[in-house]
């Protein structure tokens, strides 16, 4: 799907910023954008509507952006793409990546930014993972394991729709990483690059995104994507 005709919720309770986002996506010809000032209107507007990205605020009156994003969550019903919006850094991004959200955009960004995170979220996977990391990753991970999973024990690899989970006793921290997983059932190898996107010390479990998967490989993930259909963007567990 192209940005353009994709159904774009905005959430913000600052309504020029909702006029600013609402001015640059009609600039790019994006037709199909709807506000809302805060969570419980952007409730009620999911309930009715048919919404392709979530772009929300985080901190707001009446219902936050973390509690709307839990209240879809457990409504069960299918998610949109969500973008969380916001200049503070006080997230459990394990549990929000687990709940769904794709990513996070820092405040102040600019308008390619945003058009760049938003076209990603809602592209195809099969037009994703195509290319390799500009540096490349100073650490590396190999796992082990017998199957993809929701839950990462130790003989399993958590599957989201945007990367994976692992319980792994190496040492792994934020930033990019290469990764070799070999998986038994079904047999296959997933070969690629990513970015760690948490890590706990507690219960030695990492949160890793996708972000260029080998050709030999990205038929067999996407093949376990669609079959698994997966809440999370990075399993939590």
């Amino acid at each position: 799907m192209n940005l353009t005709d994709a159904t774009i919720l905005i959430v913000d309770d600052e309504p020029i910023l909702l006029a600013i986002f609402a001015k640059w996506l009609a600039a790019i010809g994006c037709e199909k954008v709807i506000t809302a000032s805060n969570g419980e209107a952007a409730l009620a507007i999911l309930q009715r509507e048919s919404i392709d990205v979530l772009l929300t605020d985080i901190r707001m009156p009446v219902m936050d952006g973390i509690t709307l994003v839990r209240r879809l969550a457990e409504s069960g019903n299918a998610l949109p793409s969500i973008v969380f919006v916001s200049g503070f850094g006080d997230i459990d991004t394990r549990e929000m990546y687990a709940l769904g959200v794709e990513a996070f955009i820092p405040k102040p960004f600019d308008r390619n930014e945003l058009f760049s995170v938003l076209q990603k979220a809602i592209a195809e996977r099969s037009t994703l993972w195509h290319t390799k990391l500009s540096n490349a990753p100073r650490q590396s991970l190999l796992i082990e394991a017998n199957c993809w999973d929701e839950t990462a024990s130790v003989n399993t690899i958590g599957l989201g729709r945007g990367g994976f989970s692992v319980c792994s006793t190496e040492s792994i921290s934020p930033g990019k990483i290469a990764f070799r997983l070999l998986l038994t059932d079904p047999a296959s190898v997933i070969v690629g690059q990513g970015y760690v996107r948490w890590n706990s010390r507690v219960d030695c479990k990492a949160g890793i995104e996708f972000a260029f998967v080998d050709r030999n490989s990205r038929e067999s993930l996407t093949a376990a994507i669609d079959s698994a259909s997966p809440h999370s963007f990075i399993p939590g567990s």
